[in-house]
């Protein structure tokens, strides 16, 4: 018994050191490296807002699931060349603040709608959405169709997605790690690997990829203990994300680009359950429907890419971008 106890004695003392360690790696971190943009108050909690550049229409990148505005350092710049591009971190990643539950795809651009009209940014805009961000550029269209002149989904997610035997495999793996992951994040152990280096391939592949002074912004992003519990509120109403957009409609005749990633790697580090080939196979299935959405849509291939396009190929993203604001820019002229 005396055994056991000093074995749990020390266990506490082990968690109560890291949790003071995280506590204090966060507090630093906030310090180091504060907001580049704006925080606007929303109603009850603020957003992260970061906009460059003049012009209209307005560039509005939405990132994926486990991205923030970071996600497109190396695209929005290029952008920013051509006419104003604004990112923004959704509740509860980057510097925003963690918002209201459940965290579904029209809540959130519900949200993006308060941002955009409190910080006094108004459109038209082209909506860009990568992976689940393509969800929410969706649905903030079919609530403000007159706000949107053009749309592009950067290897976007699909509302049928999880009816697909692969898909669901790989998602279930990733989510049965997220509790794990939380739990490790509160006491440190992910903040002392990333000290030493030691970060999963997934994260090192998008760190060498941006400028380096953005890298220490990334890892303190990724290391902030509300980053993996807002990835499980956002995947826990990922189904009815998905019945939401289920029910958007057709674009009609908006320009939709659609930009899909062939590269030979899809995802570092794929599940053992999943059968690439019959993922591929899944997923250009749905990239090509994403395409039926609208009469005016091209698909464009990133065939250097993973699934993350806007770090493996940054310029073939801002210049599908530029090439829709010019399109539109146009149109509007000839109307």
């Amino acid at each position: 018994m005396r055994g056991l106890k000093w074995f749990l004695g020390a266990l506490i003392a082990l968690a109560t050191i890291g949790a003071l360690y995280q506590i204090l790696g966060m507090i630093l971190d906030r310090r180091q490296y504060p907001p580049p943009g704006q925080m606007v108050d929303i109603g009850g909690h603020r957003l992260h807002l970061y906009c460059m550049g003049q012009g209209s229409p307005t560039v509005v990148l939405e990132a994926a699931a486990p991205g923030w505005s970071l996600y497109w350092s190396t695209v929005q710049p290029k952008v920013a060349q051509v006419t104003r591009v604004c990112t923004y971190d959704r509740a509860g990643l980057g510097w925003s603040e963690r918002g209201p539950l459940p965290r579904t795809g029209r809540r959130l651009a519900h949200e993006l709608h308060q941002l955009l009209t409190r910080a006094d940014i108004p459109g038209p805009y082209i909506l860009v959405g990568h992976s689940f961000g393509g969800f929410v550029t969706r649905l903030y269209r079919k609530e403000h169709p007159r706000d949107i002149v053009g749309m592009v989904l950067v290897d976007a997610g699909h509302e049928s997605e999880m009816r697909q035997a692969e898909f669901r495999s790989f998602a279930k793996a990733g989510k049965s790690m997220l509790p794990g992951i939380r739990a490790m994040t509160m006491l440190g152990i992910p903040r002392l690997m990333a000290s030493f280096d030691e970060l999963p391939p997934l994260l090192t592949g998008q760190e060498e990829k941006v400028p380096a002074e953005i890298r220490p912004m990334l890892r303190a992003g990724w290391l902030r203990t509300g980053y993996i519990a807002t990835l499980t509120d956002e995947s826990d109403a990922l189904i009815e994300t998905l019945e939401q957009v289920r029910h958007t409609g057709s674009l009609g005749d908006l320009p939709l680009i659609v930009i899909t990633a062939t590269g030979p790697l899809w995802w570092p580090n794929m599940p053992g359950q999943v059968n690439p080939t019959k993922f591929r196979k899944m997923w250009l299935e749905l990239q090509q429907n994403l395409t039926t959405l609208s009469s005016n849509s091209r698909q464009v291939f990133a065939d250097q890419s993973s699934h993350f396009v806007q770090f493996d190929q940054s310029t073939l993203v801002s210049e599908t971008i530029r090439q829709m604001v010019v399109a539109t820019r146009l149109a509007s002229h000839v109307k």
